[in-house]
């Protein structure tokens, strides 16, 4: 009691107080001599209730328990110090009773809330502030009675429901289920449900019924209030308008479908800036936007300044001085660069809003900030994605012409295609498909479609003059434009035809030898094309696979980031209690024995070791063996159990013989107090150096992944570290269900391409997890075969139809649904296998898929 930083006091049943610790003269800011010459309800506390009005006797703790002979918990109050500084307390107490059943004294504990109740009254003030501010948010804000079901509604209502927002506020939990896009419903019901159980932070994207009958996208995201009991009662949440991102990522999807990438909804932070003044305030969310800490240093302007770009803060005054100037323009929109404090440059779309005051002086900018950062990546991905694509597309020496399957009129053709068939480029949207073919070639061709054949048919074309010649025809359903559409794919196989003529006709020989001879030579310049085409294929596939992942690996860093943030704040906590833990434990070494002292310094010095974290059994063996080591020592077994127990808490060890006289001092609770805060300090370091050192380790992975080789020169390369870039890469996939099992024979580095053989593994585990719905066991073998190595992944999905196992290294092959799949996957991990001189193999039954990869080891 004496040593407690909590005020302790005692009183009889006539209110006198007999006791009060040393604590109590600070808590309840007067002299210890003061407090025990007052009762309970002495004037001179000047008791009132928390608002300030007067505290009833029948609220009074003392009262409480001396009527209901029950303890009492947290009754709060407020009382005046010998300063005359108004102090709140929080009063937890329990009666004491004698042999006969009767109080004989009662017990209470005092701690001061002065600084938690003064912040909720500062809390209450901002209220208003932080509605006027929700105004200004492109946001919907809400506060939801979870109980009643009645919801406060407040921000952009109209601008993202169509209704008014006295219409709107209407509308409680039942109805906002009732506008959720039927397909969305279960899926943001569910992830409610499951965000209020689990006590974590509720986050959905859905489809929301506007007042006009259309569908927006929102986000939605909230927290949960709960009581005492664990049980919510109130949520705040808010909900943004999304349509705008998701459509441009439809966009990109449909308009490249081997390159899938997806953007992460992005969060919106509130800022004010008082002119005058030149004060600033941002929410937490606009710290988070600049990487800054929301519990930090206030923002200033000077500050400000520092964190964005010359020439964009240049803009940015110049749309400011535009608005004052101006009294007809309230707002402004803009995009600019600011510098985050991990030393990168994110872009931002700021926008503001102007107030003036009665007499149309501008006072205050009110606006809001969102991170756009990752679609203005995506809008550069988008961008070298279609110059790739339209690289190979236009410049290929094959013709290639779309097709709509519905009115069979002709969508886009290439270069090749125009040459071919003499059309130019204005007119492939006037051309249908009887117009240039034969009727029995068309014939063939509607056969071929209707029966959903992949094999390459011989036809006979025509030109725009109407001579005909023969052709070699590819057929691939995929979608354009979100529309169904027939690729057709023409090889020209009038010079194959010539050749077999010319070899009748002796007379042309010679000429046409040189023929041949051009058309080799050409040939071989579209097979360097091709080359080259596929070169980019292969980056642009190792984009997408990243792209799906990005999400997965934003799980990955964010674990040891929390893991980080945990351990901070434990470390706060620690610092807390370590200044009085620390002094008192100076205090006490100096008044031990020299043997204490010695035995403390040998078990400080031992610290520096890791801690052991122990499992259930060895817990109990240790603690059995202390406690024996203890009660051969005189200690009472109570003693021996508690002390027994003690030790093994604080991970430790064993209990040394010599470390016997310790638990005979006087001040052994501080003792093991000390020790148990020192451990706690290690604990917490070791768990931030684990965290960063996990996130260092994403962080090459992806170096490696991302990495493109453009020299097309082998280099030695470890085959076993190729791969574990590529599990890192899918590390979130890998935890959630799939056993792996990894099999490495010792192989030195061979000659290859490392860059290349990143996309076989890739396309090989990505296959092997979908085909096992990501459950299930992949198994991963390397192997020494004297002038080879064998590289083996098993899966126990449910195999490859004998049917289609010829088929699936064929370009455009694949058995996903449109729009999930290019069909060049594995055609690209044939090619790079056979680019290095090696072979694939295919062993598959329901329950065991094996793809073996032999690679040549080189010089």
């Amino acid at each position: 009691m004496d040593v407690s930083s909590t005020a302790i006091v005692v009183l009889n049943p006539q209110g006198q107080i007999l006791y009060a610790n040393p604590a109590s003269e600070v808590v309840l800011g007067i002299k210890l001599q003061d407090i025990l010459s007052r009762t309970y309800d002495a004037p001179q506390w000047k008791n009132t209730s928390i608002d300030g009005g007067p505290w009833r006797e029948e609220d009074q703790p003392f009262n409480v328990v001396l009527k209901t002979k029950q303890p009492v918990t947290d009754i709060r109050h407020a009382i005046e110090d010998s300063f005359g500084t108004k102090k709140y307390l929080s009063i937890n107490g329990s009666p004491v009773f004698n042999e006969d059943g009767e109080i004989r004294s009662l017990v209470f504990l005092i701690t001061d809330i002065t600084e938690n109740v003064l912040k909720q009254k500062e809390l209450e003030d901002s209220e208003t502030k932080y509605r006027t501010i929700t105004e200004l948010s492109l946001s919907m804000v809400y506060d939801l009675d979870i109980a009643t079901g009645v919801n406060l509604w407040a921000g952009a209502i109209q601008e993202i429901t169509g209704y008014t927002p006295e219409e709107y506020r209407a509308i409680g939990y039942e109805a906002w289920m009732v506008l959720i896009h039927p397909d969305d419903k279960e899926e943001a019901v569910r992830l409610f449900d499951e965000a209020m159980k689990s006590h974590t932070k509720y986050s959905c994207v859905y489809r929301y019924r506007t007042k006009q009958g259309h569908y927006v996208y929102l986000e939605d995201n909230g927290i949960f209030l709960y009581d005492k009991n664990g049980e919510a009662y109130r949520m705040f949440g808010a909900m943004i308008n999304r349509t705008e991102q998701i459509e441009a990522n439809l966009a990109l999807k449909e308009s490249e479908s081997r390159l899938l990438m997806s953007l992460d909804a992005v969060k919106m932070g509130i800022w004010t800036w008082d002119i005058d003044p030149r004060t600033i305030y941002w929410s937490p969310q606009t710290y988070e936007i600049y990487g800054l800490d929301p519990n930090g240093p206030e923002m200033t302007v000077e500050q400000y300044l520092k964190l964005n770009d010359l020439e964009d803060l240049q803009k940015i005054s110049e749309e400011i001085q535009l608005l004052k100037e101006d009294p007809s323009k309230s707002g402004y929109i803009i995009q600019h660069r600011i510098f985050h404090t991990d030393g990168t440059t994110h872009w931002v779309e700021s926008r503001g809003n102007l107030l003036r005051d009665k007499d149309g002086k501008p006072f205050r900018l009110m606006g809001t900030i969102l991170d756009v950062t990752e679609s203005k990546l995506a809008e550069e991905a988008l961008r070298t994605s279609d110059e790739r694509f339209r690289a190979f597309y236009q410049f290929s020496t094959e013709a290639f012409l779309i097709f709509d399957e519905k009115s069979l009129r002709a969508r886009d053709s290439n270069f090749a295609f125009q040459n071919l068939f003499g059309y130019g480029p204005d007119d492939t949207k006037n051309l249908k498909i009887r117009s240039l073919l034969t009727p029995d070639s068309l014939q063939k061709i509607r056969e071929t479609i209707n029966s959903n054949s992949n094999e390459s048919i011989e036809i006979v074309c025509k030109r725009k003059s109407g001579d005909l010649f023969p052709a070699l025809v590819s057929i691939k359903r995929f979608k354009y434009n979100q529309t169904n559409s027939i690729a057709y794919s023409i090889f020209d196989l009038s010079p194959l035809k010539e050749v077999e003529e010319l070899r009748q006709i002796n007379s042309e020989i010679r000429e046409k030898n040189k023929l041949i001879e051009k058309q080799k030579i050409e040939l071989e310049m579209a097979f360097e094309n091709l080359k080259r085409t596929q070169e980019q294929l292969v980056q642009s596939e190792k984009l997408a696979a990243l792209g799906q992942l990005i999400a997965g690996i934003a799980h990955e860093i964010n674990n040891p980031i929390g893991a980080v943030k945990a351990s901070n704040q434990n470390m706060m906590d620690w610092q807390k209690r370590y200044g009085i833990a620390s002094q008192l434990f100076r205090e006490a070494i100096l008044s031990v024995p020299k043997e204490e002292q010695v035995i403390l310094k040998t078990i400080l010095a031992n610290l520096d070791q890791p801690i052991e974290f122990y499992t259930g059994k060895e817990e109990r063996i240790k603690k059995k063996k202390n406690r024996e080591i203890l009660v051969q020592h005189g200690f009472t077994l109570e003693e021996a159990d508690e002390y027994a127990e003690a030790w093994v808490e604080l991970g430790i060890g064993e209990l040394e013989e010599n470390y016997i006289p310790l638990f005979r001092s006087h001040y052994l609770k501080v003792f093991l107090d000390y020790l148990a805060l020192e451990i706690q300090f290690r604990r917490n370091t070791r768990s931030i150096q684990l965290a960063v050192d996990r996130v260092s380790k994403i962080m090459y992975a992806l170096k490696n992944f991302s990495h493109f080789d453009a020299t097309g020169k082998k280099i030695k390369a470890s085959l076993q570290d190729t791969i574990e870039t590529v599990l890192t890469i899918y590390q979130n996939q890998l935890k959630r269900g799939i056993t792996l099992i990894k099999n490495y024979e010792e192989v030195p580095p061979i000659e290859c391409y490392p860059d290349d053989l990143l996309h076989v593994w890739t396309n090989l585990i990505y296959n092997s997890l979908q085909a096992m719905s990501f459950t299930g066991k992949l198994l991963i073998s390397i192997k020494d075969c004297g002038d080879e190595v064998l590289v083996s992944l098993q899966d126990s999905g449910s195999g490859i139809d004998p049917n289609i196992q010829s088929k699936i290294f064929e370009p455009f092959f694949t058995t996903k649904p449109p729009g999930e799949g290019s069909g060049l996957g594995l055609d690209i991990v044939s090619k790079i296998v056979k680019r290095h001189g090696g072979r694939i193999d295919l062993s598959s039954k329901p329950g065991e898929t094996i793809f073996s990869i032999y690679l040549p080891k080189g010089n």
